[in-house]
């Protein structure tokens, strides 16, 4: 195993595609010292080859050597079952991890002491969380794509175009949050024309996102506003920041009756629990992306970007390089990387994140997943 390396896996999960670093960056991981082994195939569906990663400074290697050949692994998304099996005391493992929401990763991760680091849970001095941001706007943008696409009455939507046309009423789209999503999914749906209203709960910071967004209306969100601007809706974008367990309901049975038939809402957030809005009794998949209940489509599909890895691959890669490049070296020289501390989620087998162990407690109960 050389002095300092790093691996990069090849994502293959349930069509999963994309690669957490490109060749580009590959380049700075050698330029910055590392030896860099890259699983073969890795690149493949986002259009980067073997011999691009070669040329890079990477060495190609089989998925045995890439997970055992360094002690420094990244991935994209977690590791599934099949390559529960890879992880062990000493492997510092990176990915979108995503775990509050999944019992079985969770303790994986503990029972095989692995020092995991979530990507979207870096947070730099000055509070901000940079890396969730690239797949946090392209899941906003498709958001309004997919329902655009649904809204065709031969698929059980309204018939609604959801763009302006001359002497046609422009088609309403109702934003619920004002974050990285929320922002994306409300600026589209204006690009393509339609009336948009956001609503949030905090007047201040609602205020300074109108300053950024105009022909955009902005609402404080208060059951009265809701229940209007929802029955008026052609479709919903649920864009809050967090849905959990203990996330009151937002949208219920009864308000999701009164919608137009035919309209659609896509929980952007894919929380945990009934959450925010309970009639998702489901998630959906990219080669289903909706079903119907109460006369509405609803679109609730995990890693949305995932339909679209070589522009999620080239949003994510050049951002979060530098900031795998600093924690790297912080591995190997004791240097500090706060950022990439702040993502630590578990330890040699100890939880090492208060959303972990909320999510683990509140869900499924600490026994299983408490390991000192």
């Amino acid at each position: 195993m050389a002095e300092k390396s790093v691996s990069i896996i090849k994502e293959t999960r349930a069509g999963e595609k994309r690669v957490i670093v490109l060749p580009e960056q590959a380049a700075e991981f050698a330029r910055a010292g590392f030896e860099v082994l890259v699983e073969t195939g890795a690149g493949v569906g986002t259009k980067a080859s073997d011999d691009d990663y070669i040329r890079a400074g990477a060495r190609i290697v089989s998925t045995e050597e890439a997970w055992r050949g360094s002690d420094f692994v990244l991935k994209y998304k977690a590791p599934g079952p099949h390559e529960f099996t890879y992880m062990r005391p000493g492997l510092r493992l990176g990915a979108f991890f995503h775990a509050e929401g999944n019992p079985e990763l969770t303790r994986a991760l503990l029972n095989s002491g692995t020092q995991a680091y979530a990507y979207e849970f870096f947070k730099t001095p000055d509070g901000a969380y940079p890396l969730a941001v690239p797949d946090s706007e392209i899941s906003g943008k498709l958001a309004v794509l997919y329902a655009a696409y649904h809204l065709q009455s031969h698929l059980n939507g309204s018939g609604v175009l959801l763009a302006d046309m001359p002497y046609v009423t422009p088609p309403k789209v109702v934003v619920i949050g004002y974050g990285n999503a929320g922002a994306a999914a409300a600026r589209t749906a204006r690009a393509l024309g339609a009336d948009v209203t956001v609503l949030g709960t905090d007047r201040h910071r609602l205020r300074r996102f109108a300053a950024s967004a105009p022909g955009v209306s902005c609402r404080i969100n208060t059951p009265e506003v809701l229940e209007h601007e929802v029955r008026e809706a052609d479709v919903v974008v649920g864009a809050i920041l967090i849905s959990t367990y203990d996330t009151p309901p937002m949208i219920g049975e009864d308000l999701v009756r009164r919608m137009k038939p035919g309209s659609v809402i896509v929980d952007v957030t894919v929380g945990y629990g009934s959450g925010y809005l309970p009639t998702f009794d489901r998630q959906t998949v990219h080669t289903e992306p909706v079903y119907e209940r109460f006369g509405v489509l609803h679109c609730k599909i995990d890693a949305m970007p995932g339909s679209v890895p070589y522009t999620a691959s080239r949003a994510v890669s050049p951002l979060i390089t530098p900031y795998l490049i600093e924690f790297g070296n912080s591995l190997q020289y004791g240097r500090p990387a706060p950022t990439a501390a702040n993502g630590m989620i578990t330890d040699g087998g100890r939880m090492a994140h208060h959303e972990i162990e909320r999510h683990m407690d509140r869900a499924f109960g600490a026994e299983p997943a408490r390991v000192h």
